[in-house]
């Protein structure tokens, strides 16, 4: 368990990291990623900090869902959301904070590799099943109690948050973050996904054993 939980805490540096190289280059981010820089720059708070309020709600949300059935070991995910989002503030205001990406190929290769990284992040603490995320675990929770799938669901809340930060940027001329970037993640971030699971089961489960298997 504790290599899982250091596993985990690696995944969750990784995606929160990636995620503010993801900002930095400018070129657009994933929805969820997009809502959130949109609403905090409105409300005048750091990224990471209203990502914390974000992802938060989802998890009150489980709690809401679940009731007496929500296992104790879920808690966790208060620590996935506070280190996530103080991870996020640190690098994007202070490692990052006077790093500018100026020429449009690196700001293209930066936002790239950040993809890359942040499905690699994603997919380790997915594989480690220590706790659900929170968003995910609110979806799936819904999706089992409506009928609908979880994929199904989330393409509706992707949609939904794209219309949100659609209208917010018109409304109050917002910096967009709904750019080309967020089209090349809608193309690349779940085959890079898939490209991670089958490497990390395999170093973790495989001819290594590094972790046995549930």
């Amino acid at each position: 368990m504790t290599k899982r939980i250091a596993l985990t805490l690696a995944g969750i540096l990784l995606v929160y990291g990636s995620v503010a190289f993801a900002i930095k280059a400018g070129i657009g981010v994933l929805p969820v990623d997009a809502a959130i820089t949109t609403l905090a720059g409105l409300l005048h708070m750091k990224v990471g900090t209203f990502s914390m309020i974000f992802h938060g709600s989802f998890f009150i949300g489980q709690i809401l869902i679940e009731k007496k059935n929500f296992k104790k070991v879920q808690f966790l995910q208060i620590g996935y959301i506070v280190f996530g989002g103080s991870i996020l503030n640190f690098m994007l205001y202070t490692v990052l904070g006077g790093v500018s990406f100026s020429w449009y190929p690196v700001r293209l290769i930066v936002c790239v590799l950040a993809f890359f990284v942040s499905a690699f992040g994603c997919t380790l603490v997915l594989e480690m099943k220590v706790i659900r995320t929170p968003m995910e675990g609110f979806i799936q929770m819904v999706a089992e109690q409506t009928g609908t799938t979880m994929g199904r669901l989330r393409q509706k809340i992707d949609m939904g948050l794209v219309v949100l930060t659609v209208v917010l940027t018109l409304i109050f001329h917002t910096p967009w973050t709904l750019r080309e970037g967020t089209v090349i993640a809608a193309l690349i971030f779940g085959p890079f996904m898939d490209f991670h699971s089958s490497w990390i089961r395999n170093v973790l489960y495989g001819a290594k054993k590094i972790l046995p298997e549930n």
